[in-house]
């Protein structure tokens, strides 16, 4: 890091929804790593002259904007404050987006693999119209069906039909036709769990007849259902992460060498997609549960609790599925971060302490000698 006071920083977006959240739980999550600026934030509706006032209030330095108005967008990317852009909901003609975003081929690539897993030789995609994320997914899956020599149906939603039961109307209407057993990628969780109530709709059997996956992997959203659902997780707070970096280079408060954090997207096995049975589930839900807080000390118990389960259940999940505990599986999953972490040279070993919960250096070096062999220096990057 590159010694300056604190800088203002804005954060102009979205707070309410499941990946809205995650981006700013990422952009908060950099503090202990060394990015402890001063963060203000707005409503994303407020106007051009409450944006203005805020700017010359606040001393802003940068700004960190997701799912603007165009007018706002214009306003911001004709002034001279650096600007990290966060694509959202926003069209193809959104050029001034230029901040990082999830891999949307891989998202592709990881629904292809499964539905070809299980041997189903006719895809679905739901996609909704004039939304870029969407675009993105629709023609990378699209590309991959096509490189596999598989049948591929899209069915796009209208803005106005996107949000409400007329896209499970839609879904069933068009779910109707296609060959089954099919597999249907839904552009995002919400419109995973309609694809879900289509089916119920038509008496469609979950995954004999039809199997689903969404995108985001919200937990709450995607176990709500009766039949939980099948999702692509994108690390989304990654995504906030990489974007503090990007505006910290910006301003020269960040090495430009810096590399951002690069978790890849993985697929998360539910029901919607195959026969798994309870064990699995539980056990796929507690690795869950454990990646999206990999530096957490968190007491076996604390995760049996997460995952709705007694301690003996969970212990039973891990030895069905691995030979590992779960108390095992805590401490990989920490220790892993921790030399992650160790082998970027903005982050200083009592800032990684402090981050993964130690009270000094001493306790991060004895837990990474003790797991590793090693001392936490023999990991960074000369």
């Amino acid at each position: 890091m590159i010694n300056q006071q604190k800088p203002n920083i804005l954060y102009l977006g979205a707070s309410e929804g499941f990946f809205s959240r995650e981006i700013f739980r990422g952009i908060l999550s950099m503090r202990p790593a060394g990015c402890d600026w001063n963060f203000w934030s707005l409503p994303l509706q407020c106007s051009i002259e409450d944006l203005k006032d805020c700017l010359k209030m606040h001393s802003i330095h940068g700004i960190i904007a997701r799912g603007l108005s165009k007018e706002t967008a214009t306003f911001i990317s004709a002034s001279s404050y650096p600007c990290v852009f966060i694509r959202a909901g926003e069209n193809e003609s959104a050029e001034y987006i230029n901040g990082p975003h999830p891999d949307d081929e891989m998202i592709g690539k990881l629904a292809g693999e499964a539905f070809s897993l299980l041997n189903l030789n006719y895809w679905g995609f739901i996609h909704w119209k004039g939304v870029m994320w969407s675009e993105a997914r629709r023609n990378f899956f699209q590309t991959y069906a096509e490189s596999h020599g598989v049948n591929n149906a899209i069915l796009s939603l209208s803005k106005k039909d996107q949000q409400s039961w007329t896209a499970v109307e839609e879904i069933a209407k068009w779910l109707k036709d296609i060959p089954k057993p099919c597999g249907i990628l839904a552009c995002n969780d919400k419109s995973g769990l309609d694809v879900l109530l289509a089916c119920q709709v038509l008496g469609l059997r979950v995954p004999e007849d039809v199997a689903v996956i969404g995108v985001d992997n919200d937990r709450l959203m995607c176990e709500s259902n009766t039949i939980s659902l099948s999702s692509i997780d994108l690390k989304a707070a990654d995504t906030g992460s990489a974007a503090i970096i990007q505006l910290g280079k910006m301003l020269g408060l960040i090495d430009t060498q810096t590399t951002p954090p690069n978790s890849q997207a993985s697929y998360i096995v539910r029901q919607s997609s195959q026969k798994v049975d309870n064990l699995q589930l539980i056990y796929r839900k507690a690795l869950d549960y454990i990646s999206s807080r990999p530096l957490c000390n968190m007491k076996v118990t604390e995760l049996a609790k997460a995952c709705g389960v007694s301690r003996r259940s969970l212990e039973r999940a891990f030895a069905g599925c691995n030979s590992e505990s779960p108390a095992t599986a805590i401490r990989k999953s920490r220790v892993k971060t921790i030399i992650k972490l160790l082998q970027e040279k903005s982050s200083s070993i009592e800032s990684i302490s402090a981050q993964a919960g130690f009270s000094d250096a001493a306790g991060l070096s004895n837990f990474v000698k003790r797991l590793t062999g090693k001392n936490p220096g023999s990991f960074r990057k000369l």
